[in-house]
């Protein structure tokens, strides 16, 4: 295939959203769909060159694998390098063999598949892992092990409907993609075939399924069409939107922008053939594969001692083209000019090698427990907590709805005990950490339990996290169970938000109506990293106020404002602010040194123990109260 310029200026309009969305730059809220623009440029160029040697006869498999590692191999090798040196250097134990993992997953080409299967509610947040970027080339690789192969079966048998063959594979990763999208969400971004009718898209269009415009003014508009398409969804899209209507917005864009130049250069054409744009486009794989490393370890460890928010974005971004350009320079370059030279067979044992000896490292960081030894034993212990198991004392499964594959279990969750008060606790994670402490805490009381992850308890939803396993508690416990089994009180928590108010409004008029006695436990605090890290950086950087520091803002106000808005409608208030917060300080760790919190608001076995300590003498008063009026 002839080079075209316009395609490089259309990675860099690929690699640049990516790059700020990343960043945190305003104006690029849906800028990760960068990466779909990648995919329908994959597409395009490597199935386009594929399918033309297999049609006449000169594809080679084994050559085919040579150009890729050269292409990929080299400046990722670099990238992990370094990536693994700053993570020893900076790195937490439990931190350090996540990383490993990550790091042995993307040296198979299968990191998106471990990413599929790691990302979870509580799992890590995404700003921690320095190679949750690589899930795009895993992605890639994998669909280019297969294609080949098939597009040589194809062309050998069914010659005459090899493109059609083609497009209805296309159709079904999309179908298949809408059907699991409904079930896991993760999925459908992480795994191949969900992601494969993005690169099948550039396929079709290389191979000629999809008729490329002819005459200057389709061509034109063809190309304009494709850009608003993808300047819209960049920059007015979000990543709270369906993942499929972003993907699908940008992957046709793309398309269509790579399509107005296939029979002559349309003007959105020579607008991606400037040379600034093909400057970008040229280090595009090299600038994805550096930025998003160097801004975890800032997020992780201020690795840059900068000062201002925008200081330290924009250096960040310098930096990144910075490497990206060494990295395309000194790298890139001289590997693809190998591939005529260089026999096959010293590029296969040499990336075995290689491939090999980091598999081996990351092995013995395993079986040394992520080197502990790096660090004091009470940052060890502190640290220990990123890796915090809530299962059982959330009763994750049964009582805490964690997916929509789980079944709740009313006999287990919801079973009144005659012998004493029975409490009911509605809401979602932020209520599951709260049973096992007021259980403890309160043993004349049994609190039964009704929580899924994100589902607040709304009577009649309005949430925006109004997911089809929240919707099937939420109808059973208030229009099956409530309105056929008689509770003391029911508890409403949540990881309560400004937008949550209104919607608890409504369900407090609902439950006063039904006669129920309802107390709401408002929000705890909140940080905007993991208590246990912070707490960390505290010993660490000798900061006593780092956690201080990074307290999540609005958390008091938003307590005060639903005190007032509950006792409005005749319910009881409960601050877990302020029986976690005194004298302007919040408690972080309980008895033992233990983090009161594992992440970035959850709170631990033992902190929740401690928080229903200091819930009880309230719920024990009105308890006594209660007895005495029946009495």
């Amino acid at each position: 295939m002839k080079y075209r310029p316009d395609i490089d200026g259309l990675r860099a309009l690929a690699v640049i959203p990516v790059v700020l969305y990343h960043v945190g730059v305003p104006g690029f809220v849906g800028g990760f769909v960068g990466v779909d623009i990648f995919f329908v440029i994959s597409g395009y160029l490597i199935c386009g060159m594929t399918d033309a040697d297999v049609r006449n006869g000169s594809f080679s498999l084994s050559n085919f694998y040579k150009r890729r590692i050269l292409r990929i191999l080299p400046a990722l090798t670099v990238m992990l390098l370094a990536a693994s040196v700053l993570a020893y250097l900076y790195f937490l134990p439990v931190e350090l063999e996540d990383f490993a993992k990550s790091l042995a997953a993307a040296v198979g080409s299968v990191s998106n598949v471990y990413f599929a299967q790691t990302t979870g509610y509580f799992e890590a947040p995404a700003e921690t892992k320095p190679l949750l970027h690589t899930w795009s080339l895993g992605v890639e690789e994998q669909f280019y092990l297969v294609v080949p192969i098939v597009m040589m079966i194809a062309y050998r048998f069914v010659p005459k409907r090899a493109k059609l063959l083609f497009a209805v594979a296309a159709a079904f990763s999309f179908v298949a993609a809408i059907a699991v999208s409904y079930r896991n969400e993760a999925f459908i971004f992480y795994l191949t075939p969900f992601r494969a009718w993005e690169l099948a898209l550039g396929a079709l269009l290389a191979i000629g399924f999809f008729p490329a415009p002819q005459s200057m003014f389709w061509r034109n508009l063809c190309g304009a069409a494709g850009l608003v398409l993808l300047l819209g969804v960049i920059v007015f899209g979000s990543s709270s939107a369906p993942l499929l209507l972003m993907t699908s917005l940008a992957a046709v864009g793309a398309t269509l922008v790579i399509a107005s130049s296939e029979r002559g250069v349309s003007m959105v054409g020579r607008l991606l053939s400037l040379r600034p744009f093909v400057f970008v486009g040229l280090i595009s794989y090299s600038l994805y594969l550096w930025h998003w490393p160097l801004i975890v370890f800032q997020h992780t460890d201020a690795i840059l001692a900068l000062g201002s928010p925008a200081t330290v974005k924009l250096t960040l971004v310098i930096l990144s083209v910075g490497m990206a350009y060494l990295s395309w320079k000194l790298i890139e370059l001289p590997f693809r000019s190998l591939a005529r030279e260089t026999s096959k067979f010293a590029v296969f044992a040499t990336a075995s090698t290689a491939m090999a000896s980091i598999l081996a490292v990351c092995g013995l960081v395993m079986v040394a427990g992520g080197a502990p030894f790096r660090f004091p034993d009470r940052v060890v212990q502190i640290g220990s907590y990123l890796a915090y198991d809530s299962a059982s004392a959330f009763r994750t499964g049964r009582c805490f709805l964690l997916t929509n594959r789980q079944q709740f279990d009313a006999e287990t969750c919801v079973k009144r005990d005659p012998e004493r008060t029975n409490y009911l606790l509605v809401g979602d994670s932020y209520a599951a950490h709260l049973w096992y402490g007021l259980s403890t805490a309160l043993p004349d009381v049994n609190v039964m339990q009704a929580t899924a992850s994100l589902c607040r308890p709304a009577a009649k939803g309005g949430s925006r996290y109004d997911t089809p396993m929240c919707r099937r508690l939420r109808d059973f416990i208030f229009n099956d169970f409530l309105a056929h089994n008689k509770v003391d009180k029911v508890l409403l928590a949540a990881s309560w938000k400004d937008e949550d108010l209104p919607v608890l409004e409504g369900t407090l008029e609902i439950l006063k109506a039904k006669g129920l006695d309802v107390t709401v436990l408002g929000p705890v605090v909140e940080y905007d990293s993991a208590l246990p890290r912070l707490l960390v950086d505290e010993i660490l950087h000798d900061d006593p106020a780092a956690a201080s520091h990074m307290k999540r803002a609005g958390v008091r106000e938003r307590d005060e404002a639903m005190s007032r808005l509950v006792a409005a409608h005749g319910a009881t208030y409960v601050s877990l602010y302020d029986a976690m917060c005194h004298d302007g300080r919040c408690d972080e760790v309980v008895e033992g040194g233990v983090p009161i919190q594992f992440d970035g608001g959850h709170l631990t076995m033992q902190g929740s123990v401690e928080v229903g300590k200091r819930l009880a003498p309230f719920f024990i008063r009105k308890l006594a109260r209660t007895a005495n009026g029946s009495n």
